[in-house]
Order: C-alpha cells, then sequence, then structure tokens
C-alpha cells in the first residue's frame, strides 16, 4: 500500500491524475486530506503539525502491512515524524520535492535556508489565526511551472490558505527510528519552489538511498504524472 501526503496549500485533490495511473498499474494506493485541508474537518485552526502527524499515523495503524508513506513538500517533515513514531509500519519512506528536517529542525529553518526558491507569500490573519497566502502568480511561477492551463486552472480553483503553526513545529528525530527507515527522495530538477539543490542536500544529510532525478517542476503528481508514477512503481 502506497499513501500519498499532499504538501502546504493543498489537498488529497492533487494526487488524482497520480492514483489514476498507479491504479491502471495495479498498485494499491490512496491520499488522505490533513486536518484543515481539502474535504478533511476544520480549516486554519486545525492546520498544525502534530494533527497532520496524528491524521498519518492514525491512517497507517489502520493498514495490516507495512506502508510505502510519500511526502510531498512541506509533508517530507510530516511523513519523517511518521517514521519517528512509527518506524515498524512503514516498508519506505520517499521524499517528493520535499522538506526533509534534521533532529531540532523546523520546516520554517529549511524555508529560510533556501534562497533560491521562487515562492512569494504573506503572512495574514484569519480570524486569530496566523495563515500564509501565496502572492499572484507564485502558483504558476513556483509549484506548477510545466503546468499546462488546463492543469494550471485545476490547481488554482483548489488550493487554499496555509496555516503557519506547521512551518514552527520543531521535530524530535532518532537514528533508532527514523534513522533505521529506508528512504528515498526524488529531486524534481526543474522545480523553483524547493530549488533542487537544496532538495539533494536535505535528501543527502538524510541517507536517502536511492536519489532519484525526475525531470519535473515542483507539482509532477499533475504535471509529469505517468514518470513519477513509473518511479514509484519501481521502489
Amino acid at each position: 500500500m502506497i499513501i500519498l501526503v499532499h504538501g502546504a496549500y493543498h489537498g488529497a485533490w492533487c494526487w488524482g491524475p497520480l492514483l489514476d495511473c498507479l491504479n491502471e498499474a495495479g498498485v494499491t494506493a490512496c491520499a488522505l486530506d490533513l486536518p484543515g485541508h481539502g474535504t478533511a474537518q476544520g480549516w486554519i485552526g486545525n492546520q498544525t503539525m502534530t494533527n497532520y502527524i496524528k491524521a498519518v499515523v492514525h491512517t497507517m495503524d489502520e493498514m495490516d502491512d507495512p506502508v510505502t508513506l510519500v511526502g510531498h513538500s512541506m509533508s517530507g517533515a510530516v511523513v519523517a515524524a511518521c517514521a519517528e513514531a512509527r518506524p515498524n509500519k512503514i516498508k519506505h519512506l520517499v521524499f517528493l520535492a520535499a522538506y526533509i528536517p534534521a533532529h531540532g529542525e523546523t520546516v520554517g529553518d529549511l524555508v529560510k535556508a533556501d534562497k533560491a526558491s521562487f515562492v512569494r507569500a504573506e503572512r495574514i490573519d484569519v480570524a486569530g489565526n496566523d495563515a500564509i497566502s501565496l502572492k499572484m502568480g507564485t502558483l504558476a511561477e513556483a509549484f506548477y511551472s510545466r503546468a499546462t492551463p488546463k492543469q494550471l486552472s485545476w490547481a488554482e480553483d483548489r488550493v487554499q490558505l496555509q496555516g503557519f503553526a506547521p512551518f514552527r513545529h520543531a521535530f524530535t528525530l532518532s537514528e533508532q527510528a527514523f534513522g533505521r527507515v529506508q528512504k528515498t527522495a526524488i529531486i524534481c530538477t526543474e522545480d523553483r519552489a524547493i530549488s533542487p539543490n537544496h532538495q539533494r542536500w536535505m535528501a543527502e544529510r538524510a541517507r536517502c538511498d536511492p536519489i532519484i532525478d525526475l525531470a519535473s517542476d515542483h507539482s509532477p503528481f499533475a504535471t509529469n504524472t505517468d514518470a513519477l508514477a513509473e518511479v514509484l512503481v519501481r521502489l
């Protein structure tokens, strides 16, 4: 079983095209909405890293066998924490164009360290909750730079505000749990949201093996679906 975990601003909807490809290849896969995203209960106030981790761990616990856990972008950090919590429930950890924290780091630390990112966002207040809104044009420029007009419109109709709280969460990761889980990183070589060099640095630091290059922007689940499916099927 492959469990697909979406990144910031997104929901399980983003995995739809990839799920179709995986199903056609005979691979069992599912995607979930993190708390406060998509059709999940709540909104900005529910978007915390603790809630994200609990939701994914709950899904893993419902599976009889160890799973392959794929985390995209911000959710590279989510799946890393899930590996720390349930190392025996994970067959394979896959980081897709992802942030991979070290012990004690936050996603915010990793965002700030990537000086080559084209993401432009602003902090806003939403009913007393600290949130992030992407600036005009950023979705096309940074997240979906290889998308067709139809693919971009599909994403623009669905992306949402992102709570800031998950970016402040400091991670506890150990060699005894996270360190012993098999890890693969998929580097999107045309990514303008998380620069390829930054992705590779995090992947090498986390001792991902293999590290696979994919000719894609930040959103291969939409813009290079067949190639991404092929990589996942081979793992």
